[in-house]
């Protein structure tokens, strides 16, 4: 199929989760992605998880659809080298601390200078100015930072990490890819490209919700609830048998359908009413806690009530849902499944390209491509300079 962004250059600068996703858009929409690596550890993404065919599954997922290679970065030759690949990129994504790419000298100021077109786009855990600027973070610091962690409630009132990492995911990756897009076209209709400056903490921290915004209004912070709970009854987790049913009836069409289902007919007229908040949640719960998934994916089959059945990754990779949309597949380079890229285009999920590659697996090929001589290339790899699979164990 036609890809969108066919043509696009890429240079992937990332490690982990962050940055490595949004090349991956980037890639899975049809642009070529060269993954630029150190000569030692490399990505260690390729260490994250379960180990396929000597590199993990997360590698597996975020890693394909990309060329890697090798490049001391720490020397001038091999800057040299990174620039030329520069003058026929137009994008280049980092996700170190801020300011790790100036002092390497090639920060965005002298990458921008040297091809006004490129696109710049810098993934780091706070952005590149504040008080913050430079220093390190992962997922839960930005989730910290976001006052997203504060509302996560475990059963004994404490908070707790999840697993999922969702400030990587949305402020390293969407995001960036997002915003890479729109300054492509940018760069396309005028020949000047720009500089992204995203955060992983800002990626959550201004994510609108209706708490930030009464918050913001000036309404006082609401109590923590549990985490499985919440303030309504028509917006909560409730416990089953064998499982977890989420409700989600904010409409009131949505919640008069909950209490139809599971007759409750007098509570039609709680959602809303503060001296019955207890009264639904407790009824909603006893109701809950005496059925199964299957009892409650019966009573839901066909009703419009925002009921979903809280699944696990097994459960939702084995539901009918999943496997009619399509949403896991058969890597093309290794036997596991997965993720098919989050997006349809005319009706199609874009195609699987090729494998996550391993470390420098395509320096040689890289250069060559970009003009390099062979004789350029063979005192590259004897000085060290750059890396080919195998040569920099």
């Amino acid at each position: 199929m036609s890809t969108p962004l066919r043509g696009v250059r890429v240079l992937d600068l990332t490690r982990l989760l962050p940055g490595n996703y949004a090349a991956y858009l980037l890639g899975a929409l049809g642009a070529e992605v060269i993954k630029i690596e150190d000569p030692g550890a490399g990505d260690y993404m390729r260490e994250v998880g379960l180990i396929v065919d000597g590199q993990s599954a997360s590698h597996h997922n975020v890693n394909r659809a990309k060329r890697s290679v090798v490049i001391d970065l720490k020397r001038p030759e091999g800057v040299e080298v990174f620039l030329r690949l520069v003058d026929t990129a137009d994008v280049v994504i980092d996700s170190f601390r801020s300011g790790v790419l100036d002092r390497l000298g090639i920060g965005e100021s002298v990458l921008r200078a040297r091809r006004p077109s490129l696109v710049v786009a810098s993934i780091s855990g706070y952005g590149a100015s504040g008080p913050l600027s430079g220093i390190a973070a992962h997922d839960i610091n930005a989730m910290a930072f976001a006052g997203v962690q504060e509302r996560l409630v475990g059963p004994d009132g404490g908070s707790f990490a999840i697993e999922v990492p969702f400030a990587d995911q949305i402020g390293g990756g969407l995001i960036p890819a997002m915003g890479v897009m729109a300054l492509l076209v940018q760069a396309r209709a005028t020949g000047e490209g720009g500089w992204l400056d995203c955060s992983l903490a800002e990626g959550v921290a201004v994510l609108p919700s209706p708490l930030s915004a009464d918050v913001l209004a000036g309404a006082p912070m609401p109590p923590k609830t549990h985490t499985t709970g919440g303030n309504r009854a028509h917006y909560r987790v409730y416990e089953l048998l064998d499982g977890q049913v989420a409700v989600g009836a904010f409409e009131s069409q949505f919640w008069v359908g909950v209490c139809e289902v599971f007759g409750l007919d007098d509570l039609k007229d709680a959602q809303w009413d503060d001296s019955r908040r207890v009264e639904a949640i407790d009824r909603l719960t006893a109701t809950f806690a005496a059925l199964t998934r299957d009892e409650v994916a019966e009573l839901i089959e066909g009703r419009d009530c925002c009921v979903s059945l809280v699944n696990s990754y097994e459960q939702m990779f084995a539901s009918p849902h999943a496997q009619a949309r399509g949403l896991v597949r058969p890597a093309v380079d290794v036997p596991i499944n997965v993720l098919a890229p989050p997006f349809r285009i005319n009706g199609s999920i874009p195609p699987e390209t090729i494998g996550a590659p391993r470390q420098g697996q395509h320096t040689v090929e890289v250069l060559a491509e970009r003009g390099f001589t062979g004789a350029e290339i063979e005192s590259l790899l004897d000085d060290k300079v750059v890396a080919e699979r195998g040569a920099n164990a």
